[in-house]
C-alpha cells in the first residue's frame, strides 16, 4: 500500500496517557492531499504497531465499522494543536513542487534512527520535508498508559494508517444516540422488489406505519413487531400520517387531496378520521404542517438565502415549495429543522426567523428527522450510503454507519424517529445499475450506546471513553 503520512513522536506522558504527535500529509494527487487525520480511528490503527497490535485482531482493523464503533475504547480525545499550509492553496502547490522537483525533495525514508539520533543535514531535510507539506501537531490522550508505552520522544515512522469516522461522544450523550449498527428488527415490509414510501410513528410511538409503491399500508405494533393492519388502495400515496394524539393512520389520494382513508390501529378497521389530515410534516400537536395544509400551519418559500416560514395565506399564488423531505419539528414545536441542500436551517415556526444553519460536509440531506428533544439530528446524503447523527449544539458528528450497498446506489432511505425518543427507523432500498430493486427493509435502531467497555474488547487499567 501507498504510505499516506508521517509521524513523529515530539513528547510523551505515560502517566497523563498523552502523546504529542506531528503528522504530516506525505500522499498528494492532482492538487489534492489526505486530509488532516482529525479523527480518533486515526490513531487507533496508528498504535497497531504496539501492544494494541496484540489486543486487536487485523481483521478489525480492517474493518472500518469496527474500528469506528470501537475507538473510543482506546483513544480518549484528539486535538490539534497547529495546523501547516492549511488551506492548501495555490501557492503552498508551488512550494511543494519545488521541493519535490528538487534533489532530496522526497519524504525521508525511515532508517532506524530517532530524529534526535540523525546527523544534522539529514535532520535539517526532515524539518524542511515537514514544514513544505499540509501537516498538524497533535495531543492525543488514549485510555490506558499501556497503548503508547512503546513510543519514545525522536520515534518516526510512515504509514498508510488513515481516518474514517469514529464515533465521538460527548459526555451525555451516549443514552440518547441511536446505536446504528446494532438494530432491534429488520422487518422486510414488501419484500425485496418493492419501493417503501413513507415511515412513521403513532403519537404515543406504539405503532410504526409503512407505505409502499403500490399503495400498500402496513401499520406494525412496536411491542413484538406483528402486524395489525395490512392494506391497499391501488395508488401510490406521497401522504402518510397519525391523528394527533389517536392510534388512527391516514392516507390521501395523491390525485385527490381531499379523498382520505383512516384506519384504527388497534382494531385495524377503517374508521372516520374527522377533519382531513392535511401536510406532509406536522409537529406533534398538529399545529404546524408543512406542504399542502391551510389554517394555522406553515409552509416553505425557497429564497437566495435558503427557506423562511411562512403562513399559507401570505403565499397563496406566489410559487411556494408544497413539499420538503427534509422537515421535522421538536417535540415542543419551538424549533424546525429544514433541510436545504448541504444545509439544514433551524428556524423559528412562529416568525420564521432563522435561528441556526447546520452545515452537512458538503453533502446534500436527502432524508432528515431530529430527537424529540431537539438535541440531535438523524440525516442521510444523496448518494452517500451512511446514516449520520449530528449534534445539535456543535454541528458534529456523534456517530455515522454505512446503510445499503456500496456496491449499488441507494433509491432512497426514509427515516422516522419515535415520540418517546427510544427509537429510530430506517427504511431503505437500493437499485441496481438497471435500475432494478435488489433490496429494501426497515431497520428499526436502538437508542442508546453502550457507556461501559464491552466485555469481550481488551481489559484496560483506566478506561475514559
Amino acid at each position: 500500500m501507498t504510505d499516506l503520512y508521517a509521524v513523529r513522536v515530539l513528547a510523551i506522558d505515560p502517566p497523563a496517557r498523552r502523546v504529542q504527535l506531528r503528522v504530516t500529509v506525505v500522499y498528494y494527487d492532482s492538487g489534492e492531499h489526505q486530509p488532516l487525520p482529525d479523527d480518533a480511528s486515526f490513531y487507533l490503527r496508528l498504535f497497531q504497531g504496539g501492544p494494541l497490535g496484540k489486543a486487536i485482531t487485523r481483521e478489525q482493523y480492517a474493518d472500518e465499522a469496527w474500528v469506528d464503533a470501537n475507538t473510543r475504547w482506546y483513544v480518549a480525545d484528539v486535538e490539534r494543536i497547529v495546523a501547516r499550509n492549511v488551506p492548501f492553496t495555490g501557492e503552498v502547490e508551488r512550494r511543494l513542487s519545488e521541493w519535490l522537483e528538487g534533489i532530496d525533495g522526497g519524504f525521508p525514508w525511515e532508517d532506524g534512527k530517532k530524529f534526535h539520533e540523525m546527523d544534522p543535514g539529514s535532520a535539517a531535510h526532515m524539518r524542511r520535508s515537514e514544514s513544505v507539506r499540509v501537516g498538524a501537531d497533535y495531543d492525543v490522550v488514549v485510555t490506558d498508559s499501556r497503548w503508547i508505552e512503546h513510543l519514545a520522544v525522536g520515534d518516526w515512522w510512515r504509514t498508510t494508517s488513515y481516518p474514517t469516522r469514529a464515533d465521538r461522544l460527548l459526555a451525555g450523550d451516549a443514552g440518547a444516540v441511536p446505536d446504528l449498527r446494532n438494530p432491534v428488527a429488520v422487518l422486510k415490509t414488501f419484500g425485496r422488489d418493492v419501493k417503501h414510501g413513507r415511515l412513521a410513528f403513532s403519537d404515543d410511538s406504539r405503532f410504526l406505519a409503512v407505505t409502499g409503491e403500490h399503495g400498500e399500508l402496513v401499520v406494525y405494533d412496536t411491542a413484538d413487531w406483528r402486524e395489525c393492519l395490512r392494506t391497499g388502495h391501488g395508488f401510490p400515496s406521497p401522504w402518510l400520517m397519525w391523528v394527533p394524539g389517536e392510534p388512527v393512520v391516514t392516507v390521501r389520494d395523491q390525485e385527490e387531496p381531499g379523498r382520505q382513508f383512516a384506519y384504527d390501529a388497534v382494531s385495524g378497521a377503517p374508521v372516520e378520521a374527522g377533519s382531513p389530515q392535511t401536510g406532509h410534516v406536522r409537529s406533534l400537536t398538529g399545529r404546524y404542517r408543512t406542504g399542502d395544509a391551510p389554517g394555522p400551519a406553515v409552509a416553505l418559500l425557497s429564497g437566495t438565502d435558503g427557506p423562511r416560514v411562512v403562513s399559507v395565506g401570505e403565499v397563496a399564488g406566489k410559487g411556494a415549495v408544497d413539499s420538503y423531505e427534509g422537515v421535522a419539528f421538536c417535540a415542543d414545536e419551538s424549533r424546525m429543522f429544514v433541510a436545504r441542500g448541504a444545509r439544514v436551517y433551524v428556524m423559528d415556526p412562529v416568525d420564521g426567523r432563522t435561528l441556526d444553519v447546520i452545515a452537512n460536509d458538503g453533502v446534500p440531506v436527502q432524508s432528515l428527522r431530529v430527537s424529540p428533544g431537539g438535541d440531535y439530528l438523524a440525516i442521510t446524503g444523496k448518494r452517500v450510503h451512511d446514516l449520520t447523527i449530528r449534534r445539535v449544539s456543535d454541528h458534529q458528528v456523534v456517530t455515522q454507519d454505512s446503510i445499503g450497498s456500496r456496491r449499488y446506489p441507494l433509491w432512497g432511505v426514509t427515516t422516522t424517529w419515535s415520540p418517546d425518543g427510544r427509537r429510530l427507523a430506517a427504511g431503505l432500498t437500493t437499485l441496481n445499475r438497471d435500475g432494478e430493486v435488489t433490496g429494501a427493509e426497515i431497520r428499526v435502531l436502538p437508542v442508546g450506546l453502550p457507556t461501559t467497555r464491552p466485555t469481550h474488547l481488551p481489559v484496560t487499567r483506566s478506561v475514559t471513553p
